[in-house]
């Protein structure tokens, strides 16, 4: 039945092709005599012009036709080519994927077969100590196992296989370090206070290379050699670097370091001589190739160069850079040895040519020198900036300047005024010898200035201001605590800062002249530094004004002067609040008056003293009821201040010039023990003096608090406007 039917369906297929060939030949031939007709009608119309519309329509129903017929026949024939592609590509199909099948189980076969070998392998050459041939069965086994392309994942035994070689790799692993270590071992590291430190180098076995080169297989050395260019860095290089120590080589297989003195370093020949000679031994023992001509020396140059480089540099080297002229002139020999350590290590394979580390220093000594020195300049200047601020000296003005007589005669150009012989000059004060030590510094590096290259002379200018900056901020900030508290300490930073800001408004004009010409066109001053100077000194001493200021408020606050009308006798803590207020200021006298500038101490005194009597002026005058006995006794108390507080200054008959409120407490003082009468000829119709100080208001106060209700306090009350 199959084969019947099999039979009828081909011949139908066979029938229909020999359907399709027919219609075509025939389409063909209708196409031809069409292309014809249309032809001799294109010719008719467009060439001799006749007008023939019925075969014009005849010609077009037959192309209609006709291009009917070719999709038809165009569908039939897609159709069936169809049918016979699918066929075709199902049957394709089914054949490719058993071929692809196939395939893989032939792969996978393979590839269980492969590993399988490799097992057997890697044993059999562990056992032949053949390192580098197991080694490279371990990466084959691993490029199989861990192929994304595989199907190898899907098969059970996968994870067997894949644990087998996890253990093969481990053990592999530990055998071959464990056997390195027996090869390359290591004395005194794991000891805290171990004097001596070994490397011991055994090639009795000559396998290590091979050790190594199945490190590097496994992509297991770069681990091992980090921790040995780690472990010879710290217990090797650096003590021979930084202490004192002995080193040498035992029976040309141990090299020894023992240290003798901790953190007292060799000279530079003792240290570039005893790197060369680890070195040495590090090429005698280890000159052997690990992969593609790269030696061991070569493999550990990435985990120790930068290590050792830093090392020299600010270990060694730096210790060197010279700091005057005199070094800079006998620094060759040492450029000459430097570079006869590069070149060694160049010659043994650890650096290249073009790794030569310490050229920095030896092709640049001139910006190293001058940055030394600028460096050691400021290290310098911090530690006078640190001392402390109570040493101190008195300075005095400098002799006026003196210029010779005119010898022509410009009488009539010259000013009859002249200026004051201290004008221009530093008041006298004590200063810190921190000061005076930081300006001959700078006095010192403009000096060397003078003498120097161009390059080096902008550097040690620029290092000059950068002292005087520091000292603005880091003497506030070093200082902090005493200059918050102390006065001695606030007077004399202030007079510093004044000091040095005087001696800033010249100090280029003095050294100008006297630098290379090719800075004559830059701006070379400190003018802009005096202005800060002079800005952090007046801010400091304001704020201890302020300090005091709040001292001698609160000390008053306790005076128990609010409540005068609540008792007919004066508190006891008035009395002690306005002597200990007075204390105060004289402490502050002893301590400034021989510090600070004279004009500078008086205004500051005459300020904190103007805050005291202000504030006790408007607490009397707010109170309303002052009984007599009361008022009698602030007489006393407030004369005993009139006593001792011009003491204070220099000058006893100045004080109203210093205190701005002097005047108003003296006549607050008269008003409390007046009579009516007084006060009303003290007031003298708004121009006497009581009128100068107070206001009508004030006045009108004290009287009401001063005197009980009567028609004499009334009429006075009414005449005061």
């Amino acid at each position: 039945m199959t084969s019947f039917l099999t039979d009828v369906l081909t011949t139908a297929g066979k029938l229909e092709k020999i359907n399709l060939h027919e219609k075509i030949s025939e389409i063909q031939k209708e196409i031809t005599r069409l292309k014809y007709d249309v032809k001799d009608f294109m010719n008719d119309n467009y060439v001799e012009f006749t007008s023939k519309l019925v075969k014009d329509q005849h010609l077009v129903s037959k192309g209609e036709k006709l291009l009917e017929e070719m999709n038809a026949l165009q569908k039939r024939i897609d159709d069936q080519v169809k049918i016979e592609l699918s066929g075709s590509t199902k049957e394709l199909k089914t054949l490719s994927q058993a071929l692809k099948e196939s395939n893989v189980m032939l792969q996978l076969s393979n590839q269980l077969l492969t590993l399988h070998e490799c097992i057997k392998s890697v044993k059999n050459y562990q056992e032949g100590k053949r390192y580098v041939n197991a080694a490279e069965t371990l990466c084959h086994m691993q490029a199989i196992l861990y192929n994304s392309q595989t199907d190898l994942r899907d098969l059970d035994i996968y994870m067997a296989i894949e644990e087998e070689y996890l253990n093969l790799y481990t053990s592999f692993l530990s055998e071959t370090s464990s056997l390195l270590h027996e090869r390359i071992c290591w004395t005194g590291i794991d000891e805290e206070d171990a004097k001596a430190v070994t490397l011991t180098v055994k090639n009795e076995m000559d396998d290590t290379q091979d050790l190594i080169q199945s490190l590097y297989c496994i992509d297991n050395l770069s681990s091992y050699l980090h921790s040995f260019s780690t472990t010879l860095m710290d217990h090797i290089i650096g003590p021979i670097i930084n202490d004192d120590c002995s080193v040498y080589v035992v029976n040309e297989k141990i090299f020894t370091v023992e240290v003798l003195n901790k953190r007292k370093p060799h000279g530079y020949k003792s240290v570039l001589h005893n790197l060369e000679l680890l070195f040495k031994f590090l090429h005698q023992h280890f000159q052997f190739t690990v992969h593609d001509d790269e030696t061991f020396l070569k493999e550990i140059q990435p985990h120790l160069l930068e290590r050792l480089s830093t090392s020299l540099k600010n270990d060694c080297i730096s210790r060197i850079t010279p700091t005057s002229s005199v070094d800079l002139k006998n620094f060759t020999p040492i450029v000459q040895a430097i570079n006869d350590f590069q070149y060694f290590l160049v010659k043994i394979g650890f650096i290249t040519s073009d790794q030569l580390f310490l050229s920095e220093y030896t092709m640049n000594i001139d910006k190293l020198f001058i940055k030394k020195i600028c460096q050691d300049l400021l290290a310098k200047a911090r530690t006078i900036m640190k001392k402390d601020l109570h040493d101190c000296i008195v300075y005095e003005p400098q002799e006026p300047l003196e210029f010779q007589e005119d010898t022509y005669d410009f009488n009539e150009l010259k000013a009859d005024k002249k200026l004051s012989e201290n004008s221009f000059q530093l008041p006298k004060c004590q200063i810190s010898t921190s000061a005076k030590e930081t300006l001959n510094l700078a006095r010192h590096i403009l000096e060397e200035a003078c003498n120097s290259s161009d390059s080096c002379t902008v550097q040690l200018f620029y290092t000059c201001r950068n002292i005087f900056e520091m000292y603005a901020g880091l003497v506030p900030e070093h200082h902090r605590i005493l200059l918050e508290t102390v006065p001695h300490q606030v007077a004399m930073f202030h007079n510093n800062c004044m000091y040095l800001a005087h001696h800033l408004l010249t100090l280029g004009h003095e050294y100008r002249d006297k630098l290379p010409e090719s800075l004559h066109n830059l701006n070379l001053t400190f003018a802009d530094q005096v202005l800060v100077l002079r800005d952090v000194g007046s801010s400091c001493l304001l704020e201890h004004m302020k300090y005091q200021k709040d001292i001698i408020v609160g000390i008053l606050s306790h005076s128990d002067l609010s409540a005068l009308g609540q008792t007919s006798e004066l508190h006891p803590n008035t009395e002690r609040a306005m002597r200990q207020c007075i204390r105060q200021l004289e402490l502050l006298k002893t301590v400034w008056i021989d510090v600070l500038p004279m004009n500078i101490y008086c205004r500051a005194v005459g300020c904190i003293m103007n805050s005291m009597v202000e504030d006790l002026i408007i607490k009397v005058i707010s109170v309303e009821d002052i009984p007599a006995d009361v008022a009698t006794e602030l007489v006393t108390l407030f004369n005993m201040i009139v006593k001792r507080a011009p003491q204070i200054f220099p000058d006893n008959q100045k004080i109203h010039q210093h205190v701005r409120k002097w005047e108003k407490f003296l006549e607050l003082i008269q008003v409390l023990g007046a009579s009516l009468k007084e006060i009303e000829m003290r007031w003298d119709n708004g121009k006497g003096p009581l009128a100068r100080e107070f206001t009508a208001a004030q006045v009108k106060q004290l009287i009401r608090a001063l005197f009980q209700n009567t028609e004499r306090r009334s009429n006075l009350l009414a005449s005061i406007k």
